[in-house]
């Protein structure tokens, strides 16, 4: 018997538990546009997470990714969102590494000084590779001002080059697969945000090979409806305590890391 699954089933939404969606997007995206101004985009994701019982969302901003774009508009418009709403939302700035290493280092410094301390890398969709000098710059950045990384892919070659170069740091791979599992298993810094189109019981079978420390709740919102990403925990085969720290728990440790998990769920965290 799972309470959480009985009371998500039975529309009573995620109570008494710490949920943080670790994989969301807001605003111009061109499989997905959502919000078309920062105060929709305060209106719109809170509704969302209030209506689902998630308590706060991991999110970049647009679709300032692709080659030609200025991505630090798309930070722009996150900092600004993010300081409306300060105990919603965790900004994961975004960064085009085929830009002049000059310049990504600059805009780096630029939302580090702003508070900001994770990153969302796009690189797969840049044509650039997960290893290549500028990110391994940005990675070196990221190790010395403790900042956490999520990126849509890494390559086996790659993540197993990055990880053991910069062991204070944590990687996320934006979306699991079960050829990451001994990656996983191997890497204390290495995790997976579970978001995925799989077959049913992947995650079942992901928590017994490599345990449930390691992932993460994720739903592509607010493309997706964040619904999708907390059914897969939610249904899966696996304990109520595993469920606790893939929905949040597992999150929350890692942006308390990095000092970037909201005040306000900081007690709900640690228990009191």
């Amino acid at each position: 018997m799972s309470e959480i699954l009985d009371r998500w089933r039975a529309g009573e939404g995620l109570p008494d538990v710490l949920a943080i969606d670790g994989h969301t997007h807001v605003g111009e995206w061109p499989h997905g546009a959502n919000y078309d101004s920062v105060d929709e985009m305060v209106a719109g994701a809170s509704a969302v997470m209030d209506a689902n019982g998630v308590d706060a969302a991991c999110v970049m901003a647009g679709g300032y990714m692709w080659n030609g774009t200025d991505y630090r508009i798309g930070n722009d418009i996150l900092i600004d969102l993010w300081r409306r709403l300060p105990e919603r939302i965790v900004p994961f700035a975004h960064f085009n590494p085929n830009d002049r290493p000059e310049a990504m280092l600059a805009e780096l410094e630029r939302v580090y000084a702003a508070g900001v301390r994770c990153i969302k890398l796009l690189n797969a969709y840049q044509d650039y590779p997960g290893d290549g000098p500028n990110l391994m710059a940005l990675y070196r950045f990221a190790d010395a001002h403790n900042m956490l990384i999520l990126d849509h892919s890494w390559s086996p070659d790659e993540i197993t080059r990055i990880a053991p170069e910069f062991p204070g740091t944590d990687f996320i791979f934006g979306h699991y697969g079960h050829w990451q599992d001994p990656v996983l298993k191997k890497y204390p810094n290495v995790h997976a945000n579970i978001w995925t189109l799989s077959s049913l019981g992947f995650l079942t079978r992901g928590v017994r090979s490599v345990g449930p420390e390691k992932f993460l709740f994720g739903s592509d919102a607010f493309m997706n409806p964040i619904s999708v990403g907390i059914g897969l925990v939610v249904y899966a085969d696996i304990p109520d305590d595993h469920k606790r720290l893939i929905l949040g728990r597992n999150q929350a440790r890692l942006l308390a890391k990095v000092d970037a998990l909201p005040a306000a769920l900081k007690d709900k965290y640690e228990g009191r």
